[in-house]
């Protein structure tokens, strides 16, 4: 059990879990206990529930030879890094496949397959975009919103409140039916217990309007980097 990697995954898992939008009510006090207590027994069965996460996790194991519980393969799906470049089209197949046995719909999976994308980033946004954000699950519309809140945002706090955090986010707007990137400012709330090193001026991640993580330089270049290659390929 690789627990970083868990840690990782864990805190990018909670917000659209604890939501009811994928895997199973169990999971949300096990992975809270992951994060903070670096307690993470029982994590990758409930990661395996989730009807989107883990057929994109196994997808990455066949296609790397790597565990699908490895650092470097959570990573790759949230952040982006270059593992993800080891993808080629050819592998959107085995995506699709991944998915048929999770339980994904075969209305959807017929539909996926009738439009291949330009290029198979297996990403977060990826799936946010070119699958579409709540259409495995039917949780929830696909629009702007949605959009935006289940995107991996990022930006960099300009103030701190005992509950709230402001942020300068990267979110996305729509001209001539493309996705684009603008800062904005936002209001989110946070748990300090998750965040305790947070400081002015840090750059932080943003998932289902839950500030999840304090983002390292690197973090933030692979995110920037990706989130962008994606946004011009779908």
């Amino acid at each position: 059990m690789n627990k970083q990697a868990l840690q990782l995954t864990a805190r990018f898992s909670l917000p659209p879990n604890s939501m009811g939008y994928c895997g199973q009510d169990s999971a949300p006090a096990k992975l809270i206990n992951c994060i903070i207590n670096e307690e993470c027994q029982d994590i990758e069965n409930e990661l395996e529930k989730f009807i989107v996460l883990n057929p994109y996790l196994n997808t990455l194991a066949k296609i790397t030879g790597k565990n699908k519980f490895s650092y470097p393969l959570l990573e790759a799906y949230w952040l982006g890094n270059s593992e993800l470049k080891k993808a080629k089209l050819d592998h959107y197949p085995l995506l699709l496949e991944n998915f048929k046995n999770q339980g994904v719909p075969d209305w959807l999976i017929t539909e996926l397959q009738q439009k291949p994308p330009k290029l198979f980033i297996p990403f977060h946004l990826f799936q946010v975009l070119h699958v579409g954000v709540g259409r495995a699950s039917g949780s929830v519309p696909y629009n702007l919103e949605t959009i935006n809140n289940c995107m991996i945002r990022w930006g960099q706090v300009k103030k701190i409140s005992k509950t709230r955090l402001t942020i300068s986010l990267n979110s996305l707007y729509e001209i001539n039916q493309k996705f684009k990137l603008k800062l904005e400012t936002a209001s989110f709330p946070y748990r300090f217990d998750f965040l305790p090193q947070l400081k002015i001026d840090d750059f932080v991640a943003v998932h289902w309007l839950q500030v999840i993580k304090i983002l390292t330089p690197k973090e933030v270049k692979n995110l920037n980097y990706w989130t962008k290659l994606t946004l011009d390929t779908i």
